[in-house]
């Protein structure tokens, strides 16, 4: 809740500056004012301001540290105590612009402003109790904002939270009641069929929802903070905090009907005489490439498009989020444990060939409503296999390259310990194996003003 609070008020200051005439400041600053606000105002005071040595000029860019929100990364460069002067020395090498001293910058410098601590700013600034007046007005229109919604007063209630944004561009609280009050005075959502009377009480969205001409189920991820990754887990490592944004997540891996129907063709090696119930089972053979065109099809023939894979983040969070410690893995996932065949002779082995996945939704689902989220196929995810921390635009800014995916998962022919939510397996995006699936996701539709 603290981190939060100070992660509120940081743009709450930023919204403010960029008002005033800090906003130069924030500008230059770049992505460091998202959390080092007053460190960017201490800047802003100092003559490095005025010369451009800004935050990448002594700390570096830093970018393991701007993504990984649990700071195991620290900046690339970060001095302290006398190692501050040979920072200093990087520019000033004659030394001290006053003293001409070449030692002990720190006893009479602050790091960001460079003020002498003991006499502290000359003059009032009163930024900060406009900001403060600002923010309580704001606050003060979200609660009434509340007590509409309480009301189920959806326009008045936005109304109120529409102001609150005027007062501070930005602020998330805001915005997101804002959006749910939008979504429930206009609940239609292009594309969708909505399914039962459910709704999130906290984005106002349908938690079930169909893709009519697919009968493709999709369940609402109401998304949140994820510690992501396994510290027992080598590619999964370190465990990191990332935010995962709402979005659809299919309640089924794409069979192969619904595969045929959008391609035309059925790549699945478990089709045939052998395997009556394959229309229901998930399309399998498909590689990374393959499901990009899949997708390209239904974006094309869907109103408000949208589909994609899902971000590993996505997935984890999505898997994380039904478990259920009640139920044992078998009684949710066919694996190798109880997808043969046929009963394996006692004490003999069985090749691939002798294990199969099987029909969609003939297990348990989990507590999202999801079902065979472990096992049956692995799932492609949009994410490239790169190391951790986690960068939110693996995947999405580079969606042709021969950068190898990551599938989420386990399948038919894995084995128990192959379903941990944090494991990743990476593929060439051009294999095509019988044990590789997906399951598709949508992001969701942003509201307009």
């Amino acid at each position: 809740m603290a981190r939060i609070t100070i992660l509120l008020f940081s743009l709450a200051l930023i919204a403010s500056a960029q008002q005033t005439g800090s906003r130069q400041a924030f500008e230059l600053s770049g992505v460091c004012a998202r959390c080092h606000v007053v460190s960017v105002i201490e800047w802003e005071l100092s003559k490095h301001f005025a010369a451009g040595t800004g935050c990448v000029s002594c700390h570096g860019e830093s970018k393991g540290h701007v993504v990984d929100e649990r700071n195991n990364i620290k900046p690339d460069k970060m001095p302290h105590g006398e190692a501050v002067t040979g920072l200093c020395a990087t520019c000033h090498d004659a030394g001290c612009p006053k003293t001409r001293q070449k030692q002990g910058c720190h006893q009479c410098h602050h790091y960001h402003a460079l003020l002498d601590p003991s006499r502290g700013v000359q003059g009032k600034d009163d930024r900060l109790d406009q900001l403060v007046a600002r923010w309580e007005k704001a606050s003060t229109l979200i609660r009434q904002g509340d007590a509409q919604v309480a009301q189920r007063n959806w326009a008045a209630a936005r109304d109120s939270y529409r102001a609150a944004l005027e007062l501070i561009p930005g602020n998330p609280a805001a915005k997101e009641k804002f959006d749910l009050c939008e979504r429930r005075l206009h609940p239609n959502l292009p594309g969708f069929e909505i399914v039962g009377n459910e709704v999130d009480a906290k984005t106002g969205l349908p938690k079930l929802v169909r893709v009519a001409d697919l009968n493709l189920e999709m369940v609402l991820m109401t998304g949140g903070d994820l510690d992501l990754g396994s510290d027992s887990l080598a590619s999964a490592k370190p465990v990191h905090t990332v935010h995962v944004a709402p979005f659809y997540l299919a309640r089924h891996e794409l069979t192969q009907a619904q595969w045929t129907a959008l391609m035309g063709s059925n790549p699945s090696v478990h089709q045939g005489p052998a395997f009556p119930d394959a229309q229901r089972m998930p399309v399998e053979g498909v590689s990374w490439n393959d499901c990009q065109e899949m997708l390209a099809r239904l974006n094309a023939k869907t109103a408000g498009g949208g589909f994609r894979l899902p971000a590993e983040a996505e997935w984890e969070w999505a898997a994380r989020a039904g478990f259920n410690a009640s139920r044992q893995p078998q009684d949710l996932a066919w694996i190798r444990e109880n997808s043969a065949k046929q009963p394996p002779p006692a004490g003999g082995f069985l090749q691939l060939e002798a294990y199969a996945p099987r029909p969609g939704g003939t297990k348990h689902p989990d507590e999202q409503g999801l079902y065979d989220m472990h096992g049956n196929v692995w799932e492609w995810c949009s994410s490239q296999s790169r190391p951790y921390p986690y960068d939110a635009a693996d995947g999405r800014e580079n969606l042709t390259g021969g950068h190898l995916r990551i599938l989420r998962g386990g399948s038919f022919a894995d084995s128990l310990q192959m379903l941990d939510p944090a494991l990743r397996h990476a593929e060439r995006p051009d294999r095509r194996y019988r044990w590789n699936g997906v399951r598709v996701t949508r992001t969701i539709p942003s509201i307009g003003r």
